[in-house]
């Protein structure tokens, strides 16, 4: 993120769209308008990155987990959370535009899923069960991990695409449309706002 971006005021979480198709890709997009001069940061404090991330599905009513006290841990968790978003971010638009990714970006989510290894264990049900000691804010961000690690190795990857409007919004999204030409995060927003552009211009 380049240090002239200004943050605008937050949106209520529960009016924030979820149009990735993946949770690792919702927490890509936490970013509204990401080439604009003026960017919006859906989880500038650390309750609204807790809030999205029940409303998105990285937490679950029974994870009980909850903020840590300290201000220097929520200081680092929310360094950890940035951190995380760009390297996926870098991951996936190299994919989606033909490049090989940064070093960095793989290294980032590497660490990420070696944590989120080491924190579960497989139970006498034959399942994956995370760790007491897991239960903390970090969680989310290793399920993140995990599904960016899953959609990275799917053959779905190939419909993975950004956004047409690439003059603000730079959101990415899973391809599902039956001819496999969706070009927008969604008509209801960057769909619109071209259709009013072309509108415009052609008068």
């Amino acid at each position: 993120m380049s240090p002239e971006h200004r943050h605008l005021p937050p949106r209520p979480i529960a009016a924030i769209r979820l149009d990735g198709g993946r949770l690792c890709l919702d927490f890509v997009n936490t970013i509204h308008d990401r080439y604009a001069e003026e960017i919006e940061d859906y989880l500038q404090q650390p309750q609204r990155y807790m809030e999205w991330c029940i409303r998105a599905g990285a937490l679950h009513p029974d994870d009980g987990v909850r903020l840590p006290r300290a201000a220097h841990r929520r200081t680092a968790l929310m360094r950890e959370v940035e951190d995380l978003r760009h390297h996926l971010h870098e991951l996936f638009a190299a994919r989606v535009d033909g490049l090989s990714p940064p070093a960095d970006a793989v290294r980032g989510l590497d660490r990420w899923l070696h944590l989120a290894w080491a924190s579960q264990s497989l139970g006498a049900d034959g399942h994956l069960h995370w760790h007491a000691d897991a239960r903390d804010a970090w969680l989310p961000l290793k399920r993140i991990a995990l599904d960016a690690l899953d959609l990275l190795g799917d053959p779905a990857t190939s419909r993975l695409r950004r956004c047409a409007n690439t003059t603000s919004c730079g959101w990415l999204f899973l391809d599902t449309s039956k001819n496999q030409r969706r070009r927008w995060c969604a008509m209801e927003t960057c769909g619109t706002i071209e259709k009013m552009q072309r509108y415009r211009r052609g008068r």
